[in-house]
């Protein structure tokens, strides 16, 4: 069966332009080689769920013996794969293809994300004595109705799994009657990527509010050199109302700083740069500053965030940062790598899109109402801490499964 299924593919491949590569991936062959390390093997459907993994990736980063795995049930041609690790496409649920990939990368556990069944694939991983974790698991109701008729493939199917963490009580209840082990299930809700606070120096802070005193204050983040024009024009016709609005702009590096500096002040706006001035004056329009180091800082000082890379074509920044430090957010329509962040941000009512600087002015002229900007504020820290629950529960099964394989190794 195994050539017959190649030779097929092999054909489509000719035929639909598959790359080679993806062929051996789902044929389970030709992988690089395997580090001598702790692998943990994490799967999700698309690339961009493999973000909901954010958790994991920080509570192991500082770990340089904890290696990470990524499959998915999608293809990569472009190889716009960012995260730590190595990634493949899943592959096929044949016995000879996984037993080719388990035997190549045998991983030391496994968080699962999908709700695709691969039944051989999971009975291998069970058979090699891989702890698996299935987490927002759920059952539609087509899929309950189907497997009403194959209760011993479904069950046998669970019970694969080491623990398998439910998104919702009725999703539970639709898992128990598919068979699924009652010892091993728990209802702890969706894992969602989330952010942890930036941290910050908090004498600065207060130093830096005192001598705000009250200023309304907004900050602009992560900002691209073709956005500066608009910002500066949102700033200055929302400073009409809002009485010494000022503005922190947040570039990538001292040279773009310095450069927005100039044109800001071409402009026609009071900006000073950080660097040179550590307190901004009480009639400084822009106060201009950048690289990462005091992000939370700044987050912390303004109540509104525009976040950029967004109006121009560069896909948008990590609107966690803000969320987690509970901050309204303002954002242009280009936020393509982290947009399944931005649709919870903006279905919660925690963040608003613009697309040029009028809308940006009317946006913010908007948001800087305290009570306004409290309500999205709330919202997107909700939004940010959602999962923390799973992706805790997820962390404390990974560390006892690694710190038990560890045991038994030096045994």
């Amino acid at each position: 069966m195994q050539p017959f299924v190649k030779n097929k593919l092999i054909h489509k491949m000719e035929t639909q332009q598959y790359r080679a590569e993806l062929v051996d991936q789902l044929l389970g062959a030709n992988f690089p080689t395997r580090d001598d390390c702790t692998l943990i093997w994490l799967h999700a459907p698309t690339l961009a769920q493999c973000k909901n993994f954010g958790e994991i990736i920080a509570h192991f980063e500082d770990r340089d013996d904890v290696k990470f795995l990524w499959t998915t049930e999608e293809d990569d041609p472009k190889g716009e794969f960012d995260l730590p690790g190595t990634h493949q496409h899943l592959p096929l649920d044949h016995p000879g293809f996984t037993a080719n990939f388990l035997r190549k990368w045998h991983p030391d556990a496994l968080v699962w994300v999908s709700d695709t069944i691969r039944p051989v694939l999971m009975r291998k991983v069970a058979r090699a004595k891989i702890p698996a974790i299935y987490a927002n698991a759920g059952m539609s109701r087509k899929q309950a109705r189907k497997f009403v008729w194959f209760p011993n493939f479904i069950g046998l199917y669970l019970a694969s799994f080491d623990r398998i963490l439910a998104k919702t009580d009725e999703s539970a209840k639709r898992l128990r009657r598919a068979n699924a082990p009652r010892a091993k299930l728990e209802v702890l809700g969706v894992m969602h990527a989330g952010a942890r606070a930036l941290p910050h120096d908090e004498l600065e802070r207060a130093r830096l509010a005192a001598q705000l005193n009250n200023r309304p204050v907004w900050l602009a983040v992560h900002v691209a050199a073709g956005e500066v024009a608009a910002l500066a024009k949102a700033q200055r016709r929302v400073s009409r109302m809002a009485q010494g609005l000022m503005m922190i702009l947040h570039m990538a590096d001292k040279a773009q700083a310095m450069t927005a500096v100039s044109k800001l002040t071409a402009l026609g706006l009071r900006a000073s740069l950080r660097d040179k001035v550590p307190m901004p004056a009480p009639d400084t329009d822009i106060y201009v500053t950048y690289g990462d180091d005091n992000l939370g800082l700044w987050f912390r000082l303004a109540p509104v965030s525009f976040l950029g890379h967004s109006l121009v074509v560069a896909g948008g920044c990590d609107p966690f940062e803000a969320a987690a430090l509970g901050s309204a957010i303002l954002h242009g329509p280009h936020t393509q790598n982290f947009q399944n962040s931005f649709d919870r941000l903006s279905d919660a009512g925690a963040a608003r899109m613009v697309y040029n600087s009028e809308m940006l002015a009317t946006a913010l002229s908007e948001t800087l109402s305290p009570d306004r900007a409290a309500e999205m504020a709330h919202a997107a820290w909700e939004v940010s801490s959602a999962g923390a629950e799973v992706n805790d529960r997820v962390i404390e099964l990974l560390d006892g499964y690694l710190e038990k394989g560890n045991a038994n190794a030096a045994a």
